[in-house]
């Protein structure tokens, strides 16, 4: 039984090295459910559209964004060290402090979910679409 013999070829990681025709001609995009982010909370795709369950993609994005808005608050507010210890008084009224950055949180929130919906709805594309 004879055997073919292995090409050497270096492994680059790289599975494809010439692009197809098609993707010479367009270029490449990423096709994602859920966007991978920066620091910055812009997405980190090649052209990104969205594929599968548009409202899926809308709550995913909503939920990563407001997450991301909110702790960039609390270290634009706090930094990345915690307040003071407890002193054991215990006051159940909120400081204004607090409050105040409550607030923040739910204005960055809504903010960062209207991103998503924005994001979604212009790079969705429906399995009608294509």
């Amino acid at each position: 039984m004879a055997t073919s013999q292995k090409k050497e070829t270096p492994d680059t990681g790289v599975t494809q090295s010439k692009p197809t025709a098609a993707a010479a001609e367009h270029g490449d995009h990423d096709r994602i459910v859920m966007a991978s982010r920066r620091a910055d909370g812009s997405m980190d795709q090649i052209r990104p559209e969205f594929i599968g369950d548009k409202e899926t993609a809308v709550a995913a994005a909503k939920e990563q964004l407001a997450v991301q808005a909110v702790s960039a608050v609390d270290v634009a507010a706090r930094g990345v060290a915690a307040g003071p210890a407890d002193d054991g008084t215990g006051s159940s009224e909120p400081d204004a402090e607090v409050k105040a950055l409550k607030e923040a949180h739910d204005q960055a929130k809504e903010t960062a979910e209207s991103q998503a919906e924005r994001e979604v709805e212009q790079l969705h594309q429906g399995l009608g679409d294509r």
